[in-house]
Order: structure tokens, then sequence, then C-alpha cells
């Protein structure tokens, strides 16, 4: 006889839209949280989101490092608008030149901050007035 009996956890996942980097690098906080049509594609998550929140898909191997932390090309990051980016978070921002987001980790050296890439091939980016943090990414994951 048993008097104890398994119980059933509730799972709780939450749905983020995939958006583009075009996409991302025009978010702002007076936008609707997903209006229609907004993207046809969506991922499930366990991590609940602070703010707004949406995923994108990593292009490029500038957060590609030859030794450490790395993030290569077809990972999907999760960004989370609601988190404070501070000094050593993985941020999404967005440079006065482009019309596109950009992601890098967010350093800070003699009080002024920066745009580091992980593959040290990759210029630093000074952080200016006009560059946007737009969120901070709280997950990755991989498609196979």
């Amino acid at each position: 006889m048993h008097n104890v009996e398994p119980t059933v956890q509730p799972s709780r996942f939450y749905r983020y839209p995939v958006i583009s980097w075009v996409e991302a690098g025009g978010w702002s906080e007076a936008v609707e949280p997903y209006p229609a049509g907004y993207s046809d594609t969506f991922e499930i998550s366990d991590y609940k989101a602070k703010g707004r929140a949406f995923w994108l898909v990593v292009r490029g191997d500038s957060m590609t490092a030859p030794a450490g932390q790395s993030i290569p090309e077809g990972m999907l990051i999760l960004v989370d608008t609601g988190i404070e980016p501070t000094a050593g978070k993985l941020v999404i921002a967005k440079l006065p030149e482009s019309n596109e987001a950009t992601f890098k980790k967010l350093v800070e050296d003699a009080g002024r901050y920066f745009l580091k890439p992980l593959n040290p091939a990759y210029p630093t980016i000074a952080v200016t007035e006009e560059c946007k943090l737009i969120g901070v990414i709280r997950q990755m994951t991989m498609r196979l």
C-alpha cells in the first residue's frame, strides 16, 4: 500500500513570434504586442518574459567565438524587452546607421558602454545616445 500518489505537474509554456532583424530594428514600446499578421511563425519556451518578447534567428558569424561562449548562425535567441540591459548581458541593439537590429555582448570599459561581438575578427561598437538597446537574450535553442 502506498499513501502517496504521483501528481501531474502543470507545465507552462509561452508562445513568442519569430521576427526578422528589420522588424526587431523597428521595435518600439509604442508597437502593439503582436498585431494580426505580425508573424506567421511562433516558437514556445518555458521562460515567462518580463516584457514583450520575440525570437530571432542568428545570422552571420559575429557571435561565433573560437573558444568559450559562442552563438552560431542558425540558433534561435529569445529576446525579452522587459529586462534592463546591463554590462555582461547579450543584447539586441538598433544602431543609428542601420534599419536592422544587431546582436552583441554589452560591455563596459572606463564608464563607457560598447557592443562587443564574441568573434574577435569583428570590431567593437561604441554605444552612443542614438543607439537603442532593445532587449536582453534570455534563452537560446537550435532547430534540428
